[in-house]
This record gives C-alpha cells, sequence and structure tokens, in this order.
C-alpha cells in the first residue's frame, strides 16, 4: 500500500494524467514484492539492496523502453519508487536491510518496530492511504469537479 501511495502521491504531484499514475502506481506494487523473493535464501541481504535496486530499475527501463518508449519513463519511475519504499519500511523494523550487499554487510535501521506489529502496520496503512487520497484530491483526480 505505501509503494502505491507513494507512486500515485510523486505522479499526481507531477502532474501526470490518470493513465500515467495508474501504470506507474502498478508497477510501483508490483515492484515493492520482489524483494522478499529471497525470503528463503539471505533475506534482507540479496534482494534488499541500492545496488540490485538500481540494476532491475535500469533493466525495467530498458525492456519498457523497447516495448512502448512512451511509458519508459513512468515504468522507471515506478520502479524505484516501489522498490525503494520496500527498502525504507523494512529500514523501520528491528533487523534492518543490507543497502550495500554484496559490498557490505552491514545491517542499516531507521527505528526499531517490528514488522508483525499489528499498531504499525494499522498507522502505516492509514497513513499512506490519507497521503493517496489527498494528492489524487489535490491533483483533481477525485472529489467533487
Amino acid at each position: 500500500m505505501f509503494a502505491v501511495s507513494l507512486a500515485v502521491t510523486v505522479m499526481a504531484e507531477l502532474g501526470e494524467p490518470p493513465g500515467a499514475v495508474m501504470l506507474a502506481s502498478t508497477v510501483a506494487a508490483l515492484a515493492a514484492a520482489i524483494p522478499d523473493l529471497d525470503l528463503h535464501t539471505a533475506h534482507r541481504a540479496l534482494l534488499h539492496n541500492v545496488p540490485v535496486m538500481l540494476a532491475l530499475t535500469i533493466l525495467a527501463y530498458a525492456a519498457s523502453l523497447a516495448a512502448a518508449p512512451w511509458a519508459a519513463w513512468l515504468v522507471a519511475a515506478g520502479f524505484l519508487l516501489g522498490y525503494s519504499s520496500h527498502l525504507l519500511l523494512d529500514m523501520l523494523t528491528v533487523r534492518g536491510v543490507a543497502l550495500l550487499y554484496p559490498f557490505q554487510r552491514r545491517f542499516y535501521r531507521l527505528a526499531r518496530l517490528r514488522s508483525s506489529d499489528p499498531l504499525a502496520n494499522k498507522l502505516l496503512q492509514a497513513a499512506s492511504a490519507a497521503v493517496a487520497a489527498y494528492s489524487l484530491a489535490s491533483a483533481g483526480m477525485i472529489g467533487a469537479r
């Protein structure tokens, strides 16, 4: 939810039309799930890092450039926003993430929340929804016309 809210906010603030906001938000939602593909290997290291995030963002940009050049920057922006939002949220947990893996194995964190904390999760979901709704309303995409 946070990834979608972030993408909606950024794209709406940039003045992108609804279709572009939808595309970037969809890509953000998909990209936000990718870091957890390392769940059964080197979790929070193998895919939870900046080098992999940048490499995959470039790959997404190149693939979309070949398929639909008009959408390439939206795909790349959505991918980067989604992936980075996952890393940011995991940095709020006790364990943190190995941001510079494989160059450095240190885990970075910004807070000490538990990912299983229902209150923290509900507050984050509510804040994400409020930010997305505000951004859509201020861009004229929802609400009275």
